[in-house]
């Protein structure tokens, strides 16, 4: 192995490709990359590609939109809500300008046709997509955080709302959002000072985000309040399993410096409440309604 070999550094990519010549070609086009070793892992159809990125998440996605289950944009929007965070490259055999454009709007980073497909191109295409994806996700996250808690704004969990309702209407998904209150964190804040609150917020962040699945999406509604969107669930026990699951994460004892520097342990309980997409509501308003009555219901009885 020489020194170039050597300092490679080694990408996972998952290709969609059901046409065997053309998943040979592509893989053949990446051999030679003298900057990034490809492992390269091959599905033939949409599903195969669904069920791996629920267990584990590439450096890319390279897809054709026509395979054996699936065709053109569904194929593009069911990768994308599937693929999360993951750059995408479409490489298909349709050479279109205007589809080209429509496929960056719906989240690809970039698309080539089969006709143009060189391996210098292609080379170029990936690294060019992992960077710019890369500074879209740094902007994103710097507009979206939370300053105090680094979690998901409630700016971004309304987009992120909207976002599974309408794949919900189209797939017919369930999903469902938990909505988190802090019960005594008043008495706390007001005894201890607000510095001694905020860090009792970021405990209890970075507990909802230790605690939950990777496919999860955390975010702080607003003051003392929480929210958990949960994809892909499939009945009203797993929301319920999820909500003790974040009960048991958040209810404990925390330290915290008070306004003099002292360090104090304090007991800190919630409340939680969730709705199911179609059980409880179909807007994104009926189903935050919803979830925070059913949290306010789970807080009179602690009353």
């Amino acid at each position: 192995m020489n020194d170039q070999q050597k300092y490679k550094s080694n990408h996972l990519i998952y290709l969609l490709e059901d046409d065997s010549d053309d998943a040979y070609l592509i893989r053949n086009a990446l051999k030679s990359d003298k900057i990034i070793s490809h492992s390269i892992m091959t599905f033939d159809s949409l599903t195969k590609l669904v069920q791996a990125l629920e267990n584990f998440k590439p450096d890319l996605i390279i897809m054709d939109l026509n395979v054996t289950d699936s065709d053109g944009f569904n194929t593009m929007l069911t990768v994308k809500h599937s693929a999360q965070a993951v750059p995408i490259v479409v490489v298909t055999g349709v050479a279109d300008e205007a589809m080209g454009d429509r496929l960056i709007q719906l989240g690809a980073q970039d698309y080539v046709p089969k006709s143009e497909l060189t391996s210098s191109l292609l080379q170029r295409v990936i690294r060019f997509s992992k960077e710019r994806h890369h500074l879209l996700q740094i902007l994103e996250n710097s507009a979206n955080r939370d300053a105090l808690t680094k979690l998901y704004s409630r700016k971004a969990l309304d987009l992120k709302l909207e976002e599974l309702v309408e794949h919900a209407q189209r797939y017919g998904e369930m999903f469902a959002i938990l909505f988190i209150d802090l019960d005594n964190f008043k008495p706390i804040n007001d005894e201890f000072g607000h510095d001694a609150g905020d860090q009792l917020l970021q405990h209890v962040a970075n507990r909802l985000t230790l605690f939950s699945r990777s496919t999860d999406f955390v975010a702080r509604f607003g003051g003392d309040e929480f929210v958990t969107l949960l994809p892909h669930v499939k009945s009203t026990a797993d929301a319920e399993q999820a909500s003790q699951q974040q009960l048991n994460a958040i209810c404990d004892e925390f330290y915290i410096t008070d306004v003099d520097g002292q360090a104090q342990k304090v007991a800190l309980s919630a409340s939680i409440g969730f709705a199911l997409y179609e059980q409880d509501g179909y807007t994104v308003a009926e189903l935050i309604k919803a979830a925070d009555t059913a949290m306010y219901k789970n807080k009179r009885k602690h009353d």
